[in-house]
């Protein structure tokens, strides 16, 4: 019973594992930090081990990093939704890779074109509701046309007639 509860336990990815592994561990200066992390999570064959497990996230050293990290992923998830909106194809690797971006010139692009892509669709909105307002007034013009045309028609018509009804009057009577 103890044995299928250990193999149940997902958290424990030690059983999941299909090559050996060793657990090392690294001292890096503050300053090189990010560097040296980038570096390794490009490698892509390791796994980082959270020592700090019982602290939470407001007590950890990185929090204001991994707050910006976080701000970074709400606005590429608010890109992503406004792309599929679009409905435009999405390119499967991103032009970046290739770029070598540091995290700060990322930072301020996506808050650039975050800025941009607000003011797009605000735009957007106020043209739409325009054009629905003039599409509005139109059919209220047509519409009012329509009503007055008639009107317009027998009161021209009228006044043809009193005009004429009254100068053929007159030369009756001379």
């Amino acid at each position: 019973m103890e044995m299928a509860a250990r193999f149940l336990d997902l958290g424990n990815i030690d059983l999941w594992r299909s090559e050996e592994m060793q657990l090392v561990q690294l001292m890096i200066p503050a300053d090189a930090a990010h560097d040296t992390v980038e570096a390794l999570g490009e490698v892509g064959v390791l796994q980082f081990k959270d020592l700090n497990v019982e602290k939470s996230a407001f007590q950890r050293t990185y929090a204001n990093q991994v707050k910006r990290c976080d701000e970074l992923a709400r606005k590429l998830r608010f890109f992503k939704e406004q792309v599929e909106k679009a409905g435009l194809p999405v390119a499967p690797r991103s032009i970046l890779d290739a770029a070598g971006v540091t995290m700060d010139e990322l930072e301020g692009l996506l808050e650039q074109l975050e800025r941009e892509l607000v003011e797009m669709n605000a735009n957007q909105d106020r043209l739409q509701r325009a054009a629905a307002e003039l599409a509005e007034l139109s059919l209220l013009l047509d519409c009012a046309g329509k009503f007055y045309d008639p009107a317009r028609r027998a009161a021209s018509g009228a006044g043809a007639l009193g005009a004429g009804g009254a100068g053929n009057g007159s030369l009756q009577g001379a």
